[in-house]
């Protein structure tokens, strides 16, 4: 329980942003109210009478509506909301459906819990003019229900009351006229329970709200009234013996996830991630790299300066939060679309959570061309760990991308788990077939290959691998890995503006990796000709690396042959890295 405990908790914290209008967010829905989409919105004055009437906008925000229990989890059966409701119960097209509309509306509007709005409302449903009105203002094309406008949301603006004119689903009074009537009404219809979430006597809900997911939208975290299947059959005679929880606490707790996971939730293929601090602190995504709390971080040329804005950007969200500050993890997937699972929960000190992160991008962090030192943003660890080179594009599956994302997550907010063994090697196999890829992507996968192989040398066998070249390393595979980029800058410092071809030491990367000094005799072979098209003193140059770097291979060594591992990808981005960086400097001293 302590996910729906902790999601009260921020009900109960964030009151005075419930219901309340703001800005590029989705509205906290109060107790005994949902959130929808309106599609037409009817003005009237104070008297009910017609005055105008509007197709909503798309773009629009969704909107905050009183709902009962039963009308909240309705489907197929008609079942009434209070106020704002379909086209099919608003109108006298349906007898059936208006009727519960009316009887309810009528009920709320004659009881001591009633407000100004709900006169003039119920005066116009009275009148059964909606239809004629529409249709005169064009926003349907008959004047009678039908399979295009029985579903259409209709919402109520009522002017000329003073200063409670105005929408109805931003009157914070109108919200709490209703929850006072609703839970009164509740209160005379049900027996108390004690609640396993608040720990209180109160009216158990019979009913839980579904729609915590908007993509999701029919999935509920607890379902209660399937009494055909095995939900609680088995153990109990009866669902409430298996888990009472209040209707108070069920709303809170559901109002409070489906607004945090609205406007903080992260979707990577079936599954969601949100991350949140139910005092309402801010924290970073648990998903995205460490950034400063406000504004961008500036380009790290060299790891000190990347150390220095790690420790600014966590000292930049550590600052305003208290010592006992909470960070809670949680990860939700629909396995069938009336079911949703919390596939991961955690919780954390916030200061804890933030040290995390901070640990993970210093550790698993690598160059990234115009971008300085960064680390590799988890989704694209998992997309070019499984993903499918198509168009251009690296496309993984959905339900593989949100597995890996998670245990990445989890590998992350763990300090004792070591980097997860499987994707590690999948990169790597990845990488050794760079020339499956074009510039840019290739770019990208080098960067991700040699940032994770970082972080796993350091997990596995406590190395700590620099971002620039290591003349002194003999380490075989990485001493080969140089070798490799040699190979390839040689044969392609002799290529004209126009030559996209893939060099012999790109065709031959994977017989590289896996038979290298084999390989390599024949890509010094297959040299020979480029090198004479280079000039002498590059030529030279070329020539002498190479030689330095065979020279520290032991010919006595039986391992000469065999297959590579990882560190030949840091050995051929070093050296490639050094090149090019030295025949920038070259070019610059021959312009001056």
């Amino acid at each position: 329980m302590g996910l729906l405990q902790k999601a009260c908790e921020t009900y109960d914290c964030m009151g005075h942003l419930v219901g309340a209008k703001v800005s590029d967010k989705e509205v906290f829905a109060p107790i005994s109210h949902t959130v929808t989409r309106a599609s037409i919105e009817i003005t009237l004055n104070q008297d009910g009478k017609f005055i105008t009437a509007r197709a909503v906008d798309k773009k629009d925000p969704k909107i905050a509506i009183p709902v009962t229990e039963k009308s909240a989890g309705r489907s197929s059966g008609p079942c009434a909301h209070p106020l704002c409701d379909q086209l099919g119960y608003l109108s006298p097209g349906i007898p059936a459906k208006h009727k519960l509309y009316l009887e309810q509306l009528l009920d709320w509007e004659s009881s001591v819990y009633t407000h100004p709005k709900l006169t003039p409302i119920l005066h116009y449903i009275q009148e059964k003019t909606i239809l004629h009105d529409l249709k005169e203002t064009g926003l349907i094309e008959q004047e009678n229900i039908n399979d295009k406008n029985e579903k259409l949301m209709v919402c109520w603006v009522v002017n000329g009351l003073g200063d409670k004119s105005g929408p109805c689903w931003e009157d914070r009074e109108l919200m709490e006229c209703f929850i006072q009537y609703y839970n009164h009404i509740r209160q005379k219809n049900s027996s108390n329970y004690l609640c396993m979430v608040s720990g209180n006597m109160e009216a158990a809900a019979e009913q839980h709200p579904k729609g915590v997911v908007a993509k999701k939208g029919n999935a509920k975290l607890i379902s209660a009234n399937d009494s055909t299947n095995f939900t609680y059959r088995g153990r109990f005679t009866e669902e409430w013996q298996a888990a009472t929880v209040g209707y108070m606490a069920s709303q809170k707790a559901h109002n409070a996830l489906r607004w945090l996971v609205a406007n903080q939730g992260v979707a990577f293929g079936e599954r969601t991630f949100l991350c949140w601090n139910p005092q309402g602190y801010a924290l970073p995504e648990v998903t995205g790299f460490m950034s400063l709390k406000k504004g961008t971080r500036p380009k790290a040329a060299n790891p000190t300066e990347y150390r220095q804005q790690l420790k600014d950007a966590l000292f930049s969200w550590k600052k305003d939060l208290p010592n006992d500050a909470k960070a809670i993890i949680v990860t939700f997937d629909a396995a069938t679309t009336g079911r949703l699972a919390v596939s991961y929960y955690g919780e954390l000190l916030a200061s804890d959570f933030l040290e995390r992160l901070r640990a993970w991008d210093e550790s698993c962090c690598w160059e990234n061309g115009i971008y300085g030192i960064q680390p590799p943003a988890l989704y694209k660890i998992v997309n070019w760990a499984f993903g499918t080179p198509r168009n251009g594009k690296i496309e993984t599956d959905p339900k593989i991308l949100a597995q890996q994302m998670q245990r990445l997550m989890a590998c992350r907010l763990n300090e004792k788990n070591f980097f997860v063994l499987d994707i590690e090697k999948a990169l790597v196999e990845k990488a050794s077939h760079l020339a499956l890829f074009e510039k840019n992507p290739r770019e990208e996968l080098l960067f991700t290959v040699c940032a994770v192989i970082r972080k796993y040398r350091k997990d596995y066998f406590k190395e700590e691998w620099d971002m620039s070249l290591d003349k002194e390393n003999t380490n075989r595979s990485y001493l080969f890995g140089r070798l490799l980029a040699i190979a390839e800058i040689v044969e392609h410092s002799t290529y004209s503006k126009e030559e996209e071809r893939e060099t012999n030491a790109m065709r031959m990367q994977k017989a590289f990796a896996l038979r290298p000094m084999a390989t390599w005799r024949m890509l010094e072979e297959k040299l020979e000709p480029y090198y004479k098209r280079l000039g002498y003193s590059l030529r030279q140059y070329y020539r002498k690396i190479a030689g330095e770097i065979f020279d520290k291979l032991s010919p006595l060594d039986a391992d000469l042959n065999h297959k590579l591992d990882d560190i030949y990808l840091l050995g051929y981005y070093h050296q490639r890295a050094e090149c090019y960086r030295s025949k920038k400097t070259e070019e610059t001293t021959t312009e001056n």
